[in-house]
């Protein structure tokens, strides 16, 4: 925690009082947090809400690192001597193929479900958000959510849809999610807590 370099010493204990219990909140919810991926032998990597244990096959002549997803688990296949950071690019590629074709196809399938049609769906990068639509009716959808359970990506995806009808968070825009997703406040709540599992 930073505070102003002229706050008087009083002041600053009189604030961290004030704000004690949320400070013991974010304190837990940090210390809760899984470590971060390794990206080591048999660590397991989540894919559409399962999780498959991380195999690394070393080949002598191979140039390329190379991913094969077998249903069972997710194969890197490297030259060797790869590192964490070779494999984690390798990975964030592979992901980052897999949404382009498997969230796009569900974002049109609840689009014709719920009749609110975007522009266009495009999958992006973003650090802190899960989606956004734009004033062009665009929808756009970071590509980390294709490691989400289906519920999930669904939630995301119908909340941007709805703001093609609302442009805001107002009671109405709430409503209309809720229409098309009755557990939103679970789905939400979800992302809030453990949406940091999705980060690569």
């Amino acid at each position: 925690m930073h505070l102003p370099k002229l706050m008087p010493l009083w002041l600053a204990k009189q604030f961290v009082l004030r704000k004690q219990h949320w400070i013991e909140d974010k304190l837990k919810n940090f210390q809760q947090r899984p470590p971060k991926r390794q990206f080591i032998e048999g660590e397991l990597q989540p894919f559409m809400g399962e999780h498959y244990p991380l195999h690394i096959i070393q080949e002598p002549q191979r140039q390329r690192l190379h991913v094969q997803f077998d249903q069972q688990k997710l194969v890197i296949v490297a030259p060797p001597k790869v590192t964490a950071l070779q494999i984690r690019q390798s990975l964030t590629r592979w992901y980052r193929r897999q949404a382009e074709s498997l969230l796009k196809e569900r974002a049109k399938q609840l689009a014709e479900h719920t009749g609110l049609r975007p522009n266009q769906i495009q999958i992006r990068s973003y650090k802190a958000r899960w989606g956004s639509c734009n004033v062009k009716g665009d929808v756009q959808l970071n590509w980390q959510l294709v490691q989400a359970t289906t519920s999930i990506i669904d939630y995301v995806i119908i909340h941007e849809l709805c703001h093609l009808q609302q442009h805001n968070h107002s009671r109405a825009f709430w409503d209309l999610v809720e229409q098309f997703d009755p557990d939103f406040r679970e789905h939400r709540s979800w992302l809030k807590h453990h949406g940091h599992q999705l980060v690569i």
